[in-house]
């Protein structure tokens, strides 16, 4: 509640002439599917954030333990909260649960719970609506006891770190990793101390255990201590049921356990501790961290600096030292892995709950100088010879043959902790960033010759992409020092901090309309946090991509830190999204394939996924608006790139009282706009970028043709050759025609008509799309009241896609999930991790 006033946007720096901000906007109706474990401290710890944010919840409580769920609804009636705010539905995980998943009116679902059915939530979330997905899964968590641990702080801690809730915790210690100068010793301690554990009564207050949940637990649990047997691990105590009534099992421990054990490997949840001798530091860290866990890691020494180094080399998203299990609301809490996405808890736990909007003559024949792949900074064949024409779409011509294969294991060997790429100070990977966007300014001639010539667009156009490009990477090369943590209050005998942490390998496919922007824009914030980067460029347009990878390596980034393979979407870019070692993929793309997208890296490694995707944009046109420079503004809204851009302004809504003039002039200047060959200098418009999509576009025109809406200009090809579109404009355009609700990607402006300001708002939010808006009007008050009730990640106010890299973009809805650009585009390359230290 201490949050609810203080979810602050912020102002950014921007050009002169020009204010911008962000908000922080609710995300609306949210499905909680919470745990049998721990049931009102889940319940509050995802009730929380989600109402400080202002998002009304739907709650489905586990349905062995769903009592206290339902009396804290009274308690919510009796507080006072609205009708609809809390809705508590008890219900099965296959049906109850699945049905929230897959629910297309809820907009964001948080799980608590196992691995597997993790993957199922967000297969289903990405099925349906795309919605957005917080986890916290599994655990296999690690505890270190080092030479020069206290014993006896050691023995109580793994103990408590284990048996605590009968081991029905998520980061319990089940894997205690003991220095063998100590082992015997500590494995004598803990046997005689699990001897003395209470187990009985949960509500006798001498008892220190109770029961496992149900039959079935104790039941898997039983079969674990009977592998552990099986497998050669030594029984030092328990094994076996207790009492001869509920489900009761003992204290077990075992020690002489090997890695290669199935209770060393799977989550067992259930009071079985595996005790594993080591050696040295370096071993144990690989060791720990061999696992497709992430949520906690503990150590126990009195050597601080020994500490901070198992901080930073633990891939968990939480570390305790010399204590463990220490949660506190107000530090991060989520893993790493296949332990989750996104936290809990903390200030990092509200980001999880609301919504980012932010409110800004030439040679015609060039040298192709790179087609093959780049791997580990050197150019290779496909591993099986195969090649796929690239065509100008000007001409509709083969410009070249690009190699296909698929490549992670150089991009893994750099992001290895001894790798020359993780031992750089950030200062510098700032100066690597800042040479490679030196060298983009400085072949910006070349650049933008190769880019009009694979994508279409003009070439003045192409050069301000390029030069955009090396600004966006100086930008984030100004962030690499900069990316902090923060440092919490805890107990007097606490030190608690986070670290925020490269995630790893990170998969990047960019698309067809911006190529060499897109990939700044993935590069920037991805190489800032320290990641490595497997890129596939869109199958149309690869050759500034493959010309890049050269500048790489001039610039003198360590091999396998940026490797690009080129490739066609459902082979190239399915085997990024479903690979087992690549840790995060970010996607920019069609609605349709950003859910295939995210479907794939649930079912494969549950990778981290962000999206930007497609828009159906309304821009506004209210009646005090500068009709002159209204039409200009909506001019260059649609017809930009030839409307191949996410945020193309595809819905104009004008005012009744000057729609019909706001048609005439608007169809006054599409006419006058100069389509043709794009190295042309006087070329405003070049070609759609292939074959495919021009005959889209077309069908699109007589679908709007046959609906009824008016052809007021354009509506067919222009020219003779190459993939050409006349500007199109339709009046009478209505709500329900498919030009008005699918995505067109083409040059055709759909102008609608308004009569009040409520309804249209509703109108324009009336889609499944949220990524741009736009308003034109001489009332500053009327502007903000649309920027704050505009349902899309970014709204511009007299002015139409004035993106920037200062400024957050994404979507809200089926646009997209996470932010590029500005501080937020950073958290989608790092990992939270929460530090708590026991000062002893």
């Amino acid at each position: 509640a201490g949050w609810s006033d203080k979810i602050a946007g912020e102002t950014l720096a921007s050009a002169p002439g020009t204010f911008t901000y962000t908000r922080h906007e609710p995300v609306g109706i949210c499905g909680q599917i919470i745990p049998w474990n721990f049931p009102l401290v889940m319940l509050a710890g995802k009730i929380g954030p989600a109402l400080t944010c202002g998002n009304v919840v739907i709650v489905k409580p586990a349905e062995q333990t769903p009592l206290t769920a339902l009396y804290c609804a009274s308690l919510i009636k009796e507080a006072g909260f609205p009708p609809g705010v809390v809705n508590i539905v008890p219900g099965d995980g296959p049906n109850c649960g699945y049905e929230i998943a897959i629910h297309k009116k809820i907009d964001k679902i948080a799980f608590t719970g196992s691995v597997q059915v993790g993957k199922k939530v967000q297969e289903a979330a990405a099925k349906s609506n795309l919605k957005r997905v917080t986890l916290e899964l599994g655990g296999k968590s690690p505890l270190i006891i080092c030479e020069d641990a206290d014993l006896d702080l050691a023995v109580t801690t793994a103990h408590r770190a284990l048996f605590m809730h009968a081991a029905q915790v998520c980061v319990a210690a089940s894997r205690i990793f003991v220095h063998s100068k100590i082992y015997d010793e500590f494995v004598s301690k803990s046997v005689e101390l699990a001897k003395k554990r209470v187990l009985g009564n949960p509500f006798d207050s001498k008892t220190q255990q109770g029961p496992q949940i149900n039959n079935t637990q104790c039941e898997t649990i039983l079969q674990y201590i009977k592998s552990g047997k099986e497998s050669g691990a030594k029984l030092e105590c328990g094994g076996e049921r207790f009492g001869d009534k509920g489900y009761f099992i003992q204290p077990t421990i075992f020690s002489d356990v090997k890695d290669d054990m199935k209770i060393a490997r799977e989550e067992i949840f259930g009071p079985v501790m595996s005790i594993f001798k080591f050696d040295s530091y370096d071993e144990v860290i690989k060791r720990a961290n061999d696992t497709e866990y992430g949520l906690a890691a503990g150590v126990i020494t009195k050597d601080l600096s020994r500490a901070l180094q198992f901080v930073e080399q633990l891939q968990a998203g939480s570390v305790w030292v010399n204590q463990y299990g220490a949660l506190q609301f107000q530090a991060p809490f989520g893993g790493f892995k296949q332990s989750g996405h996104g936290r809990e808890l903390g200030r990092y736990g509200l980001a999880e709950y609301y919504e980012m909007s932010s409110s800004d003559s030439q040679a015609r024949k060039v040298e192709i100088k790179y087609t093959q792949i780049f791997i580990n900074n050197e150019w290779h064949k496909a591993a099986n010879g195969k090649t796929f024409p690239v065509i100008n779409p000007s001409t509709g011509e083969e410009i070249c043959q690009v190699d296909v294969d698929k490549a992670v294991k150089a991009a893994r060997k750099a992001f290895d902790i001894e790798s020359p790429w993780r031992k750089y100070e950030p200062v510098a990977r700032a100066n690597l960033m800042r040479k490679f966007a030196t060298l983009l300014r400085r072949d910006v001639d070349y650049l933008s010759k190769l880019e009009t010539l694979n994508n279409g667009k003009s070439v003045e156009d192409s050069k301000g992409d390029i030069l955009a490009s090396a600004d966006c990477i100086d930008y984030y090369a100004g962030w690499v020092d900069k990316i902090t943590g923060e440092t919490i209050p805890g107990g007097c005998d606490q030190m608690i901090f986070t670290r925020h942490e490269p995630i790893g390998v990170c998969g990047q496919i960019i698309p067809w309309n911006y190529p060499i922007m897109m990939m700044a824009w993935k590069f920037g914030p991805a190489l800032a946090c320290g990641n490595v980067i497997v890129l596939k460029p869109a199958e149309q347009t690869p050759l500034t991509a493959l010309y890049c990878a050269s500048l790489i390596k001039e610039a003198g980034f360590p091999p396998g830190v940026v490797n690009v393979v080129p490739g066609d979407g459902p082979q190239c870019g399915n085997a990024i999204s479903v690979h087992e070692d690549i840790d995060k993929v970010a996607f920019t793309g069609s609605v349709e394939v950003g859910k295939k997208v995210q479907e794939a890296a649930a079912k494969s490694n549950l990778k981290r996924v962000s999206l930007e995707l497609g828009g159906k944009s309304p821009l506004i046109i209210c009646e005090d608006a500068d009709i002159d420079y209204a039409v200009s503004v909506a001019h260059r809204a649609i017809f930009t790139n030839a409307a191949q851009n996410c945020t193309a302004g595809s819905r104009t809504f004008v005012h009744s009282k000057i729609y019909d003039e706001f048609v005439a002039r608007s169809v006054e200047l599409a006419k006058k706009r100069v389509v043709g060959d794009p190295f042309d200098p006087d070329t405003e418009q070049g070609p759609q970028i292939n074959d495919s999509q021009f005959q889209k576009i077309l069908s699109y025109i007589e679908s709007a043709k046959k609906d009824g809406a008016k052809l007021e200009c354009g509506g067919e090809r222009a020219g003779n050759k190459g993939y050409f579109i006349k500007p199109t404009i339709f009046s009478g355009v209505k709500d329900n025609m498919k030009i008005a609700r699918e995505e067109i990607f083409g040059p055709v402006m759909s102008v609608l008509k308004f009569d009040s300001y409520e309804e249209v708002i509703k109108r324009a939010n009336g889609t499944s799309f949220g990524l741009g808006a736009g308003v034109i009007t001489k009332d500053l008050t009327r502007g903000l009241t649309f920027a704050q009730q505009l349902q899309a990640g970014s709204v511009w106010v007299n002015d139409y896609d004035a993106v920037c890299n200062q400024a957050p973009f994404g979507g809200f809805k089926q646009s997209g999930h996470g932010r590029e650009l500005g501080r937020y585009g950073l958290e989608a390359y790092y990992e939270v991790k929460t530090v708590v230290i026991k000062l002893v």
